[in-house]
């Protein structure tokens, strides 16, 4: 088999399947959890989610995040290269880490010849954009083609963060107090979205019963788009994420669902029961 000529990296703040991973050429660099004393990656090996969300609930101090290091970029990119082949790096918004500016400097490094994009997305969002890079460069596209495929998927997804609390966000700096014009309030229920790459307070009210008003409307609105590809990510969430998935589903049996656990990194700043709803429409 003759070596692909464009492989695709990215990051472990990405949504995907087993099947994505084990039939598309992405190679995933994973980023760095700190709980306490101890680092870890956040490849799903070292902690799992499980594992992490049981600190995330029971310890005292927040776990931290950070970026994966240039040398964990360069090493990638260096052994892609090896045969000859190019690299596409599509990377999480620069508003909420700091990687795609590691894999930057790691590209100015390397001899492979490398592209970073960031893609001012994150999650499964990001991953419709990898997702459709690599399946163009498994068959063999040239890079103008990919990167003009992955700008139509980044201006098509709209991506929505349902969140108990603002406290993890605030407390990680992801988002300032005056940015969620919220002062103290940080027990207050929050609609987040993703716009242009930054994470902005879209709505914001009291008790449960505010947060199902949003997720009922989101969910109609979805089903009048009829959008391509649904993902919900949630943590510790399964129940209502399943739900969301059935009324789509029933309403939309043509459009992709696919549910996923929130892995550390973004469990760290959303808290326990946020709810992530992410939609590509054509």
């Amino acid at each position: 088999m003759a070596p692909l000529s464009i492989q695709i990296v990215t990051d472990s703040t990405v949504q995907l399947t087993e099947s994505e991973l084990a039939e598309l050429p992405i190679t995933v660099v994973p980023l760095i959890v700190r709980l306490g004393t101890k680092e870890y990656l956040n490849d799903g090996v070292q902690i799992t989610n499980a594992q992490f969300l049981s600190h995330l609930a029971n310890d005292d101090e927040l776990p931290k995040t950070s970026q994966p290091s240039i040398g964990q970029f360069l090493e990638v990119f260096d052994r892609l290269g090896e045969n000859g082949d190019e690299v596409l790096c599509l990377n999480l918004t620069h508003f909420l880490s700091g990687t795609v500016n590691a894999a930057r400097q790691a590209a100015e490094m390397t001899d492979t010849k490398v592209t970073v994009i960031d893609t001012l997305s994150i999650d499964r969002g990001l991953a419709f954009q990898v997702i459709t890079a690599a399946k163009l460069a498994k068959n063999g596209a040239p890079m103008e083609n990919i990167l003009a495929a992955i700008d139509l998927h980044r201006s098509h997804t709209e991506i929505f963060v349902f969140l108990n609390t603002l406290e993890n966000l605030v407390k990680g700096g992801r988002l300032s107090k005056a940015a969620g014009g919220i002062a103290s309030l940080l027990h207050i229920k929050v609609m987040a979205e993703v716009v242009d790459g930054e994470l902005q307070v879209a709505a914001k009210g009291r008790g449960k019963r505010f947060l199902n008003k949003q997720l009922d409307e989101l969910v109609e609105r979805i089903k009048m788009e009829s959008p391509a590809k649904v993902g919900l990510t949630h943590v510790d969430n399964l129940t209502q994420a399943s739900e969301i998935a059935n009324r789509i589903h029933e309403a939309l049996p043509n459009t992709l669902i696919t549910i996923h656990e929130a892995g550390p990194v973004i469990s760290t700043h959303t808290g326990v029961g946020a709810l992530a709803v992410e939609f590509y429409t054509d």
